[in-house]
């Protein structure tokens, strides 16, 4: 027998709303000087730099599935409360260490604690109807559109203040937001946790098994593809600015800044109308052909193709406003429609896989960016993602259609 729902005053939306932000915000402020960190201050490669970025997603990953099975069996609460915990403490050892060990053990931790984000969705999800999934689901990924905003221009602005590295500034602040996070949820409800439907005899490999075999499986496979194409864009497109224009942190900041401020817009207001004029899957179509469009566009741009070979700010922020608003339309949208394909007792750890898919791309996706743009600049990154963009249309497609036959049989 399943717990009852909370209503939406317990939902405490707002509160798990800034959780999402905070992660958000130690993710994005990472971005704008790590190339400057990495590569300028300790002299290691773009490759070094990706995986530094790459070994927070590898950790999401593991920790996604993990936590959520976790909160299903003791509670989102606590497991919640727990992670914010240890990502205060993650946030603390990066700021204050130079080593590059150090830098990449407390991304490690920082990136298991990250995995809440497949509890916060499962709370969403216990406590919304699958009517208004979606739009909840929309103001979930404005608030890491929000995170995007914020984070980088910490992470670019405070760049320059204090004596020690460009990073020490920002992820202390970071800290302090997470530390506001745990106290603010102080205040959600005890919630017990998700009474299974049947007793549970196999292993979590076998579980895992039969989520990925059924109608989940097809969802796992496009948040893997979506976030393997994104992925060349959060590490590419800060590397494009510094060699293309000379930027610095700050002005790498400032536009990224933008990029949040495109994804708020999408997410927070324009999904929810889009999804009830198109339906989830007809939004995610139209996300993945315009994110697929504006990466295919940008890699012919740096190749000097189309428009110019210099590539002018105005250009890339069209082809940006391409990419950003695709992946804002498409990642709630297939957040809300792999939910109605979970078991509502398994809800946490059917999100928690999914969005560990995600985060696997990620990191197979970071790992990859830094070689390839090596070998071949934003032409070949951006290239890349696109491809990776198009095979998810092609996946969201094949969906789609199958969907259509179940509700004609």
């Amino acid at each position: 027998m399943a717990t009852t729902k909370a209503s939406s005053s317990q939902l405490h939306l707002p509160t798990l709303l800034l959780v999402v932000f905070i992660d958000f915000v130690g993710i994005g402020a990472l971005i704008p000087i790590l190339p400057y960190t990495v590569i300028d201050e300790f002299g290691y490669s773009e490759t070094v730099m990706t995986a530094l970025l790459a070994c927070f997603s590898l950790a999401m990953f593991i920790g996604n599935p993990i936590l959520g099975r976790w909160s299903d069996k003791i509670g989102r609460k606590p497991v919640l409360m727990g992670s914010l915990a240890v990502a205060t403490i993650a946030h603390l050892v990066f700021a204050f260490s130079e080593h590059i060990a150090l830098l990449f053990i407390s991304r490690i931790v920082a990136g298991l604690a990250a995995g809440n984000i497949g509890v916060i969705q499962a709370l969403i999800a216990d406590n919304t109807s699958p009517e208004e999934r979606a739009k909840f689901m929309g103001l979930l990924g404005a608030s890491i559109g929000a995170g995007f905003v914020f984070g980088p221009a910490l992470g670019g602005l405070l760049s320059g203040i204090g004596g020690g590295p460009l990073h020490q500034a920002p992820f202390t602040i970071a800290a302090i937001f997470t530390i506001i996070a745990f106290c603010l949820c102080l205040r959600l409800p005890k919630m017990a946790p998700i009474q299974l439907a049947d007793k549970v005899t196999t292993s979590a490999f076998s579980r895992i098994l039969t989520l990925i075999s059924g109608p989940l499986g097809l969802f796992a496979l496009a948040f893997f593809l979506l976030n393997l194409s994104f992925s060349q864009v959060e590490a590419a497109f800060v590397l494009l600015l510094k060699d293309a224009f000379s930027y610095r942190a700050t002005d790498t900041g400032w536009i990224f800044t933008y990029v949040g401020v495109i994804i708020i817009i999408v997410e927070g207001g324009l999904i929810g109308r889009a999804v009830k004029q198109f339906g989830e899957i007809g939004t995610i179509i139209g996300g993945a052909s315009l994110l697929m469009s504006g990466q295919i566009v940008t890699a012919l741009t740096a190749a000097g193709l189309i428009f110019v070979a210099t590539m002018p700010l105005a250009v890339v922020l069209i082809c940006t406003t391409m990419i950003c608003i695709g992946f804002a339309f498409t990642n709630p949208s297939l957040s809300s429609a792999a939910s109605k394909a979970a078991r509502a007792d398994e809800m946490g750890g059917a999100l928690g896989l999914v969005q560990g898919f995600g985060s696997l791309g990620q990191v197979i996706g970071l790992a990859m960016a830094g070689p390839l743009y090596a070998a071949g600049g934003g032409q070949l990154s951006f290239g890349t993602g696109g491809t990776i963009a198009g095979l998810m249309l092609v996946v969201v497609l094949y969906i789609g259609a199958r969907q259509a036959k179940q509700k004609a049989a």
